[in-house]
């Protein structure tokens, strides 16, 4: 290799390289060392390596030469040494120096490798700095288990000087039985190589100098050090965690005991999918479910079934997501399928972060509220109407003093006029005199201050005599289906004035429906639970007897049903209604101590109930028929009350007893009501929703072999003769002859001869 090439690769290495002279003068002189050391090539180049040493260094080389020269020992050959170089400004670095030698032709000279370590000595510095200042905890301990590194924080969490506890076994800082045991975690290491010892996040106890122990969180690592293993240990103090711990699981405790001592709020948590997770006392009172039954589950259950179909739980949990917090009032279900209205709040749980982690829900019962807030509204109506009742009933009364005055005078002056045109002018004055002391009565019937004629009756038998009445008025269109349940009370009121309320009743209907639709008017007996408020009084608890009359018309909206009653006020077209029909109706059955409610929505019809004061002593089930057991007993089955009236007296001339009965439910009730009956004479066509045919089914089926006669008022019936009514049953035509009807009655009878 020439020179050129030799100066070239020694020109590109990143070490430093230095040849020097047997005497110590510097022969070989590369760029890397130009960098290291300041000097240039020119400037060291001959002369004595010793001015790139510091002292004591420099004045002891010259005495490594001479004994070189004089005895031969190579005291400086060797790989590896740490020693010190100065700079051309003075400054002093640390490098790594490998020596050789190199003899040629008897000339001596030594080959140096200088390795810069001044960025490793100042890695090292940070890393001294770093566990010096470091919070947690740093140990460092070879494998005989002796500590070589003890660092500040070490030295607070143990009470001990680094003195007292470098060059010492580490169990010194265990308890028992951990001090006993490690020596043998080590040699269990060093013989098998199982790292028991090795990795992060284990909890131990250390032992202070005190003696007192505490909880750390301890992390080991290893790594080699000429050949030998060191292990650094991590100390994480615990005290401060686990005394927080303690404090919070000490405040969720209390909390819980908090939260289970409110029973009349039901306070849970849920998670982010509504499974509850928590269940206090109050939320078990509130709806009856236990822990077991409730934790777990989602909270779907606690709704009805309207919200659940309506999805109103996941309505409210998504709200609650979305805005932080969901308030509302709803319907809420107990375990034993009551319903209370609940006041309901759910708050979302987030961390600090802004992820969900679940909701709260404090449910509290507003039944209670709710009810109070109705019956002051209905008190706060009930005011109102008599506030309305004493002005109209006030402004009626001197109204009728002027009419009867004008009315008086009129009818004087009749007897005076003699001429047709004077007679007809008063007759006219007379006519609209007459209107308005109609007006007057029905404002009087508002105020409750009309003549009632109160007596006892069956509203059944009242109901019944108007069905053919209001199926005249209200047209072909609207279909009547009555369902009067039999087994109910009399009542003491006035039957004309309730007459002519389902009437009003009726004729609104009508309108509602366009004069197409269906009216349904039902009778049961219902009992008031909860007082309810009157204009002057509270109704007290008890039975009444209810009338409901339900159409399948347009509705009405809560303002309008707010002033439904009031008198004037109506939805109708001009001339088309005076706006007093309904506050007739008010005003007598407040005057008949009784009271009305309404349902009704838009698009859904409306449903008027009318309650009046049962007389209990008097029910209708206790009231049958007298029987006499020598005469055959007849169920008689007609829509038509003329023609229901006609067949009772016919059967009644021919020997037998009669039970009337206007529908088809009115006859099952009386077939409920344990009468032996002999024979069923049914109308085929009956409007509503049973008819002959279908009635003849439920009687037969309670009754089987009851004989029954059908009439018919049109052809093509005799096919019924081939049913499965065949041998109990025939068809009368209408009109009935008495003859007929005798032969085919004691005929299915079996009474011919």
């Amino acid at each position: 290799m020439n020179d050129d090439l030799l100066q070239a690769v020694v020109d590109t290495a990143i070490d430093g390289l230095i040849l020097i002279e047997a005497d110590g003068r510097i022969a070989l002189y590369n760029t890397a060392c130009e960098r290291l050391f300041g000097y240039s090539r020119e400037e060291v180049l001959g002369c004595n390596v010793s001015m790139l040493m510091p002292e004591p260094d420099r004045s002891a080389h010259d005495g490594y030469i001479g004994r070189y020269r004089s005895t031969g020992e190579k005291r400086i050959i060797g790989i590896g040494r740490e020693v010190m170089g100065r700079r051309k400004d003075g400054t002093v670095f640390p490098f790594e120096l490998a020596v050789g030698e190199y003899s040629r032709d008897g000339r001596v000279m030594f080959v140096g490798v200088i390795h810069d370590l001044s960025k490793y000595r100042r890695s090292e510095g940070r890393l001294g700095k770093m566990v010096e200042t470091a919070i947690d905890g740093m140990i460092l301990i070879d494998a005989r288990g002796i500590v070589k590194l003890f660092n500040p924080a070490c030295e607070k969490l143990f009470g001990y000087g680094p003195d007292e506890v470098l060059g010492r076994n580490v169990s010194m800082l265990m308890p028992e039985p951990d001090r006993s045991a490690h020596d043998g975690y080590l040699h269990h290491h060093l013989s098998t190589g199982e790292k028991r010892i090795i990795g992060i996040g284990r909890e131990v106890m250390g032992r202070r100098k005190d003696g007192t122990v505490f909880p750390f969180s301890l992390a080991v690592g290893s790594f080699e050090e000429d050949g030998a293993p060191i292990f650094v240990g991590v100390i994480h103090d615990l005290t401060q965690y686990r005394l927080s711990q303690q404090r919070r699981q000490e405040s969720e405790a209390r909390f819980r005991l908090l939260v289970d001592s409110i029973t009349d709020y039901a306070i849970f948590l849920m998670d982010p999918d509504g499974i509850v997770l928590t269940w206090n006392t109050g939320a078990q009172n509130l709806t009856g479910y236990m822990p077991d039954e409730a934790i777990g589950k989602r909270r779907d259950q606690f709704y009805v079934a309207a919200a659940r179909e309506g999805h109103q739980p996941g309505d409210a949990l998504r709200i609650a997501a979305e805005k932080g917090r969901y308030v509302n009032e709803e319907l809420r279900l107990r375990k034993d399928g009551s319903q209370f209205w609940a006041s309901v709040v759910i708050s979302a749980l987030r961390d600090s972060d802004g992820d969900l982690h679940g909701f709260v829900n404090i449910t509290r019962d507003m039944t209670e509220r709710r009810q109070a807030d109705e019956l002051r509204d209905q008190l706060r109506q009930a005011q109102k109407m008599e506030a309305l009742g004493q002005l109209t009933g006030g402004i009626a009364h001197d109204f009728n003093n002027l009419l009867a005055v004008i009315v008086g005078n009129l009818e004087l002056l009749g007897d005076r006029v003699i001429d047709d045109d004077g007679k007809r002018m008063i007759d006219q004055a007379l006519r609209n005199a007459e209107r308005g002391a109609e007006l007057t009565r029905r404002l009087l019937a508002f105020g409750r201050q009309q003549q009632l004629q109160p007596t006892r009756f069956d509203i059944n038998d009242l109901i019944n005599s108007m069905l053919d009445m209001l199926r005249r008025t209200l047209g072909s269109g609207v279909s009547i289906q009555p369902a009067l349940e039999l087994d109910v009370y009399m009542v003491e009121a006035d039957p004309n004035q309730l007459e002519n309320a389902i009437l009003n009743i009726a004729l609104n209907a009508r309108d509602a429906m366009n004069g197409n639709g269906t009216l349904a008017i039902r009778t049961t007996v219902a009992h008031l639970s909860e007082p309810r408020a009157m204009s002057n009084r509270i109704l007290p608890v008890g039975t009444y007897v209810m009338v409901s009359i339900r159409d399948t018309g347009c509705g009405m909206p809560s303002d309008v049903v707010a002033r439904v009653f009031e008198p004037f006020f109506t939805t109708k077209e001009v001339g088309k209604g005076s706006g007093l029909g309904l506050s007739m109706v008010y005003g007598f059955i407040t005057q008949s101590n009784g009271f009305i409610e309404i349902d009704t929505m838009p698009g859904a019809g409306t449903e008027f109930r009318l309650y009046l004061p049962a007389l209990e002593g008097d029910r209708l089930a206790a009231r049958k028929p007298e029987h006499d057991p020598n005469r055959r007993l007849v169920l008689c089955v007609d829509d038509n009350q003329d023609v229901r009236a006609t067949m009772t007296a016919l059967l009644g001339s021919l020997g037998f007893a009669v039970l009337p009965a206007a529908t088809p439910a009115d006859a099952l009730q009386e077939l409920r009501r344990g009468l032996p009956i002999d024979l069923l004479l049914t109308d085929i066509q009956m409007p509503g929703g049973m008819n002959g045919i279908e009635l003849a089914d439920e009687v037969l089926a309670k009754k089987p072999g009851l004989p029954v006669l059908f009439m018919s008022g049109s052809a093509g019936n005799d096919d019924l003769r081939h049913t499965r009514y065949f041998g109990v049953s025939e068809v009368l035509a209408k009109p009935v002859r008495k003859a007929d009807l005798a032969e085919a009655v004691k005929r299915m009878l079996g009474e011919t001869s």
